[in-house]
């Protein structure tokens, strides 16, 4: 191992893991923001559901997941979110918040991988937050 003990390697393989999570997370956040801005542009990523509170949803979403991203480790936020993602999860996987899906003739029909995907994407956040201590 060049000299490092094998406890001073898995906090580094650790550190690096978690770069990769916090790095997941500050892309979803982006993501979030993307999302805002398509809902502005007429394209809401969510079926029946109002655009103005998807727009506000998806700005709280960001600057939370931004600040999270940045600041790891606020146990009661990490908490939060996993709950919420964990909702999410099964939400999107049951069809209760429907994905539009804009390369098909009518968006409002969805999707099926894409709620599967969609839920797996939640499922992976849900992990994360949920699993810190």
């Amino acid at each position: 191992m060049g000299g490092y003990s094998r406890k001073a390697h898995n906090v580094v393989r650790r550190g690096l893991d978690l770069n990769l999570v916090l790095a997941f997370i500050f892309a979803t956040a982006w993501a979030y923001l993307a999302c805002a801005v398509y809902t502005v542009l007429g394209k809401p990523p969510l079926v029946g559901i109002d655009t103005r509170l998807q727009g506000v949803f998806y700005l709280l979403a960001f600057s939370v997941l931004f600040y999270v991203s940045q600041n790891p480790g606020i146990w009661i936020l990490n908490k939060a979110l996993g709950i919420f993602y964990a909702f999410a999860t099964v939400a999107s996987f049951t069809g209760i918040q429907k994905w539009a899906t804009y390369w098909k003739d009518d968006p409002s029909k969805g999707s099926g991988a894409l709620q599967i995907g969609m839920s797996f994407w939640d499922l992976a956040l849900a992990v994360y937050f949920l699993s810190q201590v």
